[in-house]
């Protein structure tokens, strides 16, 4: 399915910049709506948190409007600025359908809440390695059902026209990358090379079978892809995943978000948490 709806959170920092970059990027590609959607914290959430009753709360709800405020201004600073930049039309009633468009919204409330809602009426969800709160890349990853590309700090964005390009789909035979591998369908579709990177333990043997049945799916939708199967020996599995999608000159890396929903706050699955703190390339994620 064509990529038509984007979501990209931002919270308005300028470790974030790459994530808007690339959703104008990705928007102006694939003739996509983009919604920009900055999340304040509700003030009166914190009522009771300090001190004894609404009057000694005052003036902590004073000053988090004033934060709310000044941040919020700030995001939407950076979205006019590269609407501009790209040349998007921004917050334009009745944009022609099948050209980028854009719309920054501002809410208050509860940034998972938010995030989850939104989300899951849009057709990918970006955000930012940088976020400003962890909490909105764990609502994108587990309460959209959309698949989350998650940018690098750094300016790592993908390519203008989203052709030439490498993608890398770690591969393990699971529900998640299977997802994964689905969702990455209208990037693969326009990729230059695809690599099925497969890592496995020393002591298991390679499942030859089950690697060339995904091959030959992509094969019956036209794409040709290639395995790349690696030994993990003693290192994590994430760290082999990184190494060997940077020697395969990735663009973007595609993969399965594993983690554990009861406990999702607290605990998200080995490799998943790996590659959001350490990724310094474009990450694909599906759960």
């Amino acid at each position: 399915m064509a990529i038509k709806s984007i979501l990209c959170v931002f919270g308005g920092l300028k470790d974030e910049l790459n994530a808007l970059n690339t959703a104008f990027t990705l928007g102006k590609a694939c003739g996509a709506h983009l919604q920009f959607l900055h999340v304040s914290p509700d003030p009166a959430s914190y009522v009771g948190l300090y001190g004894e009753g609404f009057a000694a709360s005052a003036p902590i709800i004073e000053a988090i409007e004033k934060e709310n405020e000044v941040l919020a201004q700030k995001a939407k600073q950076y979205v006019v600025s590269f609407a501009a930049k790209h040349h998007v039309p921004l917050d334009v009633p009745d944009s022609p359908l099948h050209h980028a468009s854009a719309q920054f919204s501002h809410l208050i409330g509860s940034v998972e809440g938010e995030v989850a809602r939104e989300g899951r009426l849009s057709d990918l969800v970006i955000i930012s390695q940088g976020a400003a709160s962890d909490s909105a890349v764990i609502s994108a990853l587990f309460d959209t059902g959309r698949p989350v590309l998650v940018m690098p700090v750094e300016n790592r964005s993908l390519p203008s026209e989203l052709v030439d390009k490498v993608i890398v789909l770690a591969w393990d035979g699971g529900l998640e990358a299977a997802r994964a591998m689905f969702n990455a369908m209208p990037f693969i579709e326009k990729a230059e090379k695809v690599h099925l990177l497969v890592a496995r333990e020393h002591s298991k043997a390679f499942d030859l079978e089950a690697e060339s049945d995904a091959i030959q799916y992509l094969r019956t939708h036209g794409f040709q892809a290639d395995a790349v199967v690696v030994e993990i020996g003693d290192r994590a599995i994430g760290k082999v995943l990184l190494t060997e999608a940077h020697k395969l000159k990735a663009d973007i890396l595609v993969m399965g978000a594993y983690g554990h929903s009861r406990f999702r706050e607290m605990v998200l699955g080995g490799v998943t948490d790996y590659m959001l703190e350490k990724a310094d390339i474009p990450l694909l994620l599906s759960h």
